[in-house]
Parts: C-alpha cells; structure tokens; sequence
C-alpha cells in the first residue's frame, strides 16, 4: 500500500507495519454493512472509512502478512489477522499480544487464542472462537476518539472508556455532527445506520470488583448518598429518602430494592441524577445515573468529570 494514502489518513509513514495496520483502525470508522459492491483497497483508504469487517480485514491484510484466523466478536462471525504472537483485526486499535496494550478506550490483551478488552471498569472476552466474546448485539457504526469508542447500535450511542459508558439515544443530526463534520467524511458511511429522535434521559455507568468493597455498605442507599461530596447528610425513612444538598436544598427519593440491589427515583427537588441504580452483576458493583436534562454529557469535560464523580461514590463505600 502506498505510503501516501496513509500519510492522508494521518497515518506515520515510520510506523511498524503491524502498528500501521492498527493504526487505520483507530483513525477509520468501521460499517457494518458492506457496500453493493466491492471497492479497491485504495478506494477505501481514500474513503476513510471501512464498509464492514470484511473489507477492514482485505485492507489489513495489506499492511500485516498474517494467517488469517475466524473468531466472532459482536455476534458476528470476526476475520482477523495473526503472526509472531501478535493480532490485528477490525475493530481491534491496537496491536494485541500476551502483554497488555493500553488502547484509546482500554487495555486489551490476547491469552489462549482470545482477545480480552478491559473497559467500564470490567475486563472480559471481546474477540474470541464462537461464543466465547461478550460483546454481542450488533453495531452500525463504530469508530475511537482519543481517550474513548464510539457506538452506534438500534438508534443508541453509546461512549466507552476505561472507566465509563455514556448511553443515550442516537439522533441523525447528532451523528451526523460527530461522523461527517467532525471527521469529515462523506455521507455513504452512515447510509445504513438506525438513528433514534427520542428524548430519553443519558445514561452514564462505571464499574468496580465487588471483591474491592469490604463490607456490605454498598446495599445502603444512604451509604452512597451520604457519602457524595456535593450531600450534606442523608436519611431512610421506609422507602424513602431525604437527601440535603450542599446548598441547603432537600431532595426526596423513592427506594425501590431486590436482591442484587437498589434504585433511587428522584420525585422532588432538584438534583443532577434522575435515578441512581446501584447492582451487584456479573462479580461487579455497576452505578449507574439517568441525567437531568439541563446535564450535555458531550460538553468538554463533563462526561469524565462526572464518571470520576460516580467511581469516587464508589471507592468512597470502603
């Protein structure tokens, strides 16, 4: 492949070859959905964009001479490429191997013939044999960020970093913003993709091993609650409870509780979080917020700023 396309792409034409063939997976959106026909590696390249993993996979195969290996990943069968040790594929911004290589959205790493991703707090299967890989669902448009994955899946976005999800609902003039005139590309790559207009509150998740926390406090809502900087105290009556603010201001929530754990319903007064739901899952405590609405989560800062927030509610629970 010429050196000049990837140059265009923003690609080091000094790179490693493997760290190329990774690299134009960091810098391109990835389509599921093929095109009608079959474009040439240099139209793609060009394109800066890949319609499905099958042509991310032609293209690689440019860049790094690897056995080609099946695996599944998404629900989907999954080509990639391996050599020496070392793996690339789509969706995959790095160069895997049996050491951990810190990504813009995590830490992967590849242990027995799967590909394991550490994000939100979690490490699990994410490119494997069949049935083996986590990820499932499908997706419609996936492309990274400098510190975070970007998702596009059933009309949601969804934002993963190391340590946190954003959730919320994919509308055309939103995506549009962040893929054409952000990235600029032309209109093809999100041809296919399933927007949602929906005004539905964001979501925003971290996790933590339940095996860090050393008592059962995290099953008291007003553990949590009481504990959060910007909370003067907290108190339970039944299945209520009364938060006051820093700023003086009462904040009633409805609890409602099962066995893995609890949810809080903002019914009065203002506060930053709809609901608070805090559950044991999968050997993880996973907390996580419904917005208020008057909260842009995309807004620089704020989206980081509040998942450090929610971690530290968590660490805070020891």
């Amino acid at each position: 492949m010429d050196d000049r396309l990837l140059t265009a792409v923003g690609v080091d034409s000094g790179t490693p070859v493997a760290d190329k063939a990774a690299a134009l997976v960091r810098k391109m959106p990835l389509r599921r959905h093929p095109p009608a026909g079959q474009r040439d590696v240099e139209s793609v390249v060009e394109s800066r964009w890949f319609a499905g993993p099958a042509e991310c996979h032609r293209v690689l195969g440019q860049l790094f001479r690897g056995s080609t290996v099946r695996g599944s990943c998404f629900g989907l069968p999954w080509p990639c490429l391996q050599a020496a040790g070392a793996m690339v594929a789509p969706a995959l911004p790095v160069v895997v191997q049996r050491a951990e290589q810190a990504g813009p959205d995590g830490e992967y790493e590849l242990a027995d013939g799967v590909v394991w991703r550490e994000s939100v707090g979690a490490r699990q299967p994410f490119i494997g044999p069949d049935g083996a890989a986590r990820e499932d669902g499908g997706f419609d448009l996936l492309w990274f960020g400098d510190t975070e994955r970007y998702l596009v899946s059933a009309g949601r976005l969804e934002i993963e970093d190391l340590f946190s999800a954003l959730r919320l609902n994919a509308s055309r003039a939103q995506i549009e913003r962040m893929v054409v005139r952000r990235l600029r590309l032309d209109r093809d790559v999100i041809a296919q993709v399933t927007f949602s207009e929906e005004t539905t509150a964001p979501e925003l998740e971290v996790r933590r091993p339940v095996e860090l926390a050393s008592s059962d406090s995290w099953r008291d809502p007003a553990a949590l609650i009481g504990g959060r900087a910007d909370i003067l105290s907290a108190r339970r009556r039944g299945d209520e409870l009364v938060a006051r603010t820093q700023a003086d201001r009462a904040v009633e929530f409805k609890v409602v509780e099962d066995r893995s754990g609890w949810r809080l319903f903002a019914w009065n007064g203002d506060y930053p979080y709809r609901t608070i739901d805090l559950h044991e899952k999968d050997g993880h405590l996973c907390l996580s917020v419904t917005l208020d609405s008057a909260i842009d989560p995309l807004a620089a800062g704020v989206r980081s700023q509040l998942a450090f927030d929610l971690r530290s509610d968590l660490v805070a629970l020891d």
